[in-house]
């Protein structure tokens, strides 16, 4: 049920950002010729109007097809005012921001619902330290601490760091009782705390962190969810930016990319701490997919964005050619880009 939750939110992203264009094409009366839930090959399918509408077998994603966005599809003489190629630049540039704006809004709605419900407060465990005690207790990073208890002091979910530390400052020496969710699992198990643990490490060899927080109420739920989608976005692109110039001065930043594989095994880990757990992640995923197609790389809708701005200055469409060769190395290096980072998270899934 978690696999097939994190393929349908997925799915889900992809289609919001179709819509987008979908919905301006529609809005500026530009002929839509398609609309699809999955790729091909077409389960059913159904003319509507103009628009063929079909759900078809792979279903991570979904498709439009606007008439004469193709510039080497023929244009009947009747249609050309309603072919994509024949609008304004103006409009041309809004179909392809609105694809962007639909994932702007889609992570926004779900931050404020996350923050109109909240977030079940847990204590989590971010990293385990090599040859540590929890180590050998067989803790594992991203596990929640339900209860922690040595001699006659038990702290119960939701279990502070501070009510840790304290344990383990007060019973140095001697073996602390964790009670972990890992997923569905429910798992008991002993470390002994370090009188003395090398530094940086702390006495049972764990990294802490508090996630969760209270629900709030209307309207600072949205002013909230306004805030925490304008800082993530800043920090995406701040992301974006990081990757692409570190690329060509330190290529080792490839290992800190995910791919599909990543990214489905990801989401399947908040998957199973809880449903609102994914969906905050699914609202990370679709800022991110906004910054991305906004990167001015051939391929992506910022690409094609800074061509439609160069025929504008220039008074002057580029030539097809030029538009087909700069479109295929863009889409050969995302193609490259999406082999590396494939092959880094199978090898991490192995390992």
């Amino acid at each position: 049920m978690t696999i097939f939750l994190v393929i349908l939110s997925l799915a889900v992203l992809i289609i919001v950002h179709e819509l987008g264009h979908f919905g301006a094409a529609k809005l500026f009366n530009i002929k839509v010729e398609k609309f699809g839930i999955g790729f091909p090959p077409k389960i059913i399918g159904k003319k509507i109007g103009e628009t063929e509408y079909s759900i078809n077998l792979l279903p991570l994603g979904g498709f439009v097809k606007i008439y004469g966005e193709d510039p080497e599809e023929p244009i009947n003489e009747e249609d050309k005012a309603r072919s994509f190629a024949h609008q304004p630049a103006w409009k041309r540039a809004v179909v392809l921001v609105a694809g962007v704006t639909m994932n702007i809004i889609l992570g926004w709605f779900a931050l404020t619902i996350i923050f109109t419900t909240g977030v079940p407060e847990h204590l989590m465990i971010s990293q385990v330290a090599d040859n540590s005690p929890a180590e050998e207790a067989g803790v594992e990073a991203g596990d929640i601490i339900l209860k922690a208890e040595a001699g006659e002091t038990i702290f119960t979910n939701p279990v502070r760091i501070q009510e840790l530390i304290e344990l383990t400052q007060t019973h140095p020496g001697e073996t602390v009782m964790l009670t972990l969710e890992r997923g569905e699992k429910i798992i008991e198990t002993s470390a002994f705390v370090r009188p003395d643990p090398p530094a940086g490490q702390g006495a049972m060899g764990v990294a802490l962190v508090n996630i969760g927080f209270p629900s709030t109420p209307f309207p600072q739920n949205i002013i909230e969810g306004t805030r925490a989608t304008g800082s993530s976005l800043k920090l995406i692109t701040v992301g974006f930016y990081n990757l692409i110039t570190g690329i060509f001065t330190n290529p080792e930043i490839v290992d800190s990319v995910s791919g599909p594989i990543g990214i489905l095994a990801i989401a399947t880990r908040a998957g199973d701490l809880g449903i609102i757990y994914l969906m905050q992640l699914m609202a990370l995923i679709s800022l991110n997919l906004a910054v991305l197609n906004l990167i001015p790389f051939p391929a992506l809708d910022g690409g094609q964005l800074i061509i439609l701005a160069i025929e504008k200055i220039t008074r002057r469409e580029v030539p097809f050619r030029t538009k087909a060769i700069v479109n295929t190395v863009g889409i050969a290096a995302l193609l490259l880009l999406m082999v590396v980072v494939t092959v880094k998270d199978v090898g991490n899934l192995l390992n």
